[in-house]
């Protein structure tokens, strides 16, 4: 998926902070759950709003065939039929942004699961609200001539990693995981940096982590052709979703209804036409210097759609939540227990 740099640095002030601008949180299960249920039903309640609101989302990658769904979804209106005026933020620090959500100075943003996991743990009251991406969107990529063909084959490999943190390597640790490896048992796990196809074109790794959308394209292009080891297949840990804050929940919830059936309504027009989601992406200035056809970005766009589908769109699972705790837990950044229920809510996802 989208390359993000990941750290929680930002975060270990968080608990206090969140304690000053929320008050007591608004808990998503046990005895404070009917705060969220009587939000909910205020929200399905409320009349359709007459003015319309300004939000910004704020976007963690610059923009990009991957965004589409959201393009689609600001260009043909359904953010105005929720009463929302919609702004993006692009930017490659996802640590900012997922902060500011915290703190409430920001009330949407696309973050990743591992991400918000870990901020919740910390204190920052931010839930998510909108499973986005069904599957996670990180694989291993070999030579097609490879005789890696499953995960346990990585053993004594030299393997690729843009660096030892974000979403790379958390899915690494959770394939390793699932195939009763340790990262001890690679010959080298290599950081090589974001552009991956040099390095595995000149041979200098033996398998690589990447996004498995556009990045196995991108070594195609340049030299050979490969096949691709999903994680999703093995550890499908939570990726990218709509994320928001306790505040907003509660204060608002028909905003947070609104953001998500704008969301939805996007993905599955996506799903549907993805040609015109393309069109839409370059034609609307949304992405710049992207051309309606050019064939490389469809095929990444035809990619992502696989990660995105689902038969209820934007619906999270909860062993895809425990799993990635779990992942978290054994590589030491999760150091204590947390209440999954309260990082993640289908509420919104089930209003229709």
């Amino acid at each position: 998926m989208l390359r993000f740099v990941k750290s929680l640095t930002a975060f270990l002030a968080l608990t206090l902070v969140a304690a000053c601008v929320t008050g007591t949180p608004v808990s998503l299960v046990g005895s404070s759950a009917n705060s969220l249920a009587q939000a909910t039903e205020a929200a399905t309640a409320e009349a359709a709003p007459t003015e319309l609101t300004p939000i910004t989302l704020f976007l963690g990658y610059v923009p990009n065939v991957q965004f589409a769904p959201i393009y689609v979804a600001m260009e043909r209106g359904y953010f105005k039929d929720a009463g929302i005026d919609l702004k993006l933020e692009n930017s490659l620090n996802e640590t900012d942004g997922l902060t500011r959500i915290g703190t409430n100075n920001l009330q949407f943003g696309l973050i990743s699961g591992e991400q918000t996991l870990l901020a919740r743990a910390q204190g920052a009251p931010v839930v998510y609200v909108f499973r986005w991406y069904q599957k996670f969107p990180v694989g291993i990529v070999v030579p097609a001539s490879s005789d890696i063909k499953e995960p346990a084959q990585l053993a004594g490999k030299v393997v690729g990693i843009p660096g030892k943190f974000g979403a790379s390597y958390t899915g690494l640790q959770a394939l390793l995981n699932a195939a009763k490896l340790k990262e001890s048992d690679l010959k080298e796990l290599k950081a090589i940096g974001f552009d991956t196809a040099p390095v595995f074109c000149a041979g200098q790794v033996e398998a690589s982590v990447v996004y498995i959308a556009n990045e196995p394209e991108a070594i195609k292009k340049a030299c050979m052709d490969v096949r691709v080891i999903p994680i999703a297949d093995y550890a499908n840990i939570v990726s990218n979703g709509l994320v928001t804050n306790e505040a907003t929940i509660k204060d608002n919830a028909n905003l947070v209804r609104g953001m998500v059936d704008a969301l939805r309504h996007g993905l599955a027009d996506t799903i549907a036409d993805p040609k015109a989601a393309m069109e839409i992406a370059a034609n609307g200035n949304y992405v710049p210097d992207l051309k309606a056809d050019d064939a490389l970005q469809m095929t990444v766009l035809t990619n992502s759609i696989d990660l995105w589908k689902a038969d209820v769109i934007g619906l999270s699972d909860p062993a895809a939540w425990q799993l990635t705790a779990d992942t978290l837990k054994a590589m030491g950044q999760l150091t204590t227990d947390v209440d999954l229920t309260t990082v993640y809510t289908n509420s919104f996802v089930m209003m229709r």
